[in-house]
């Protein structure tokens, strides 16, 4: 086998892992762990970014999500509006099955989505339809030492990774 073969198995093995891998999210040593029904509810607003993985090109988003929850299901109403003018507007439901698990539907997700807390991070795995195709999004949420919320999450196909979103969300004093 050429190095060139050697080396072209050795990139198509990184970018399989790479999506295979959950994104970290270093939780921070003096911030409480993420409970996603404490954090939620009210407004919330944040800023970020979709990195295309093979073009480098990026998107840039901010949201606005009004949450509420009744108990058992933690309603995220998000409105985005995009640097290129798009706006969009998706509700999540995520119902709590038990302490630090649940599943969740959205308008666009194929299925159920999942989350459950792992240590001080809550991890969210979910498939959206995008453009005509299926793409799988793994997430890692966890809070910042100045109570912000940190989100990355990987974006794949056919385990490829095909992007990542890094979001930076914070709670809006007095909701």
């Amino acid at each position: 086998m050429s190095t060139s073969h050697v080396a072209a198995l050795g990139l198509l093995a990184s970018q399989l892992g790479a999506c295979a891998v959950p994104p970290d999210v270093p939780a921070a040593a003096a911030a409480p762990a993420l409970v996603l029904e404490q954090f939620f509810p009210g407004r919330t607003v944040g800023e970020g970014v979709f990195t295309n993985s093979w073009t480098g090109s990026e998107r840039r988003f901010s949201v606005v999500i009004e949450g509420s929850w009744d108990g058992r299901t933690l309603t995220l109403a998000e409105d985005f509006a995009y640097a290129d003018g798009e706006t969009d507007r998706k509700t999540w439901r995520l119902e709590r099955t038990s302490p630090g698990l649940y599943a969740g539907t959205r308008e666009d997700v194929v299925g159920k989505a999942r989350a459950w807390t792992e240590g001080k991070v809550v991890r969210l795995e979910y498939s959206v339809m995008l453009g005509g195709w299926t793409v799988d999004f793994s997430d890692a949420l966890a809070l910042n030492d100045d109570g912000s919320l940190i989100n990355r999450a990987t974006v794949g196909k056919w385990g490829l990774r095909v992007g990542r979103v890094e979001l930076v969300l914070r709670r809006v004093a007095g909701s």
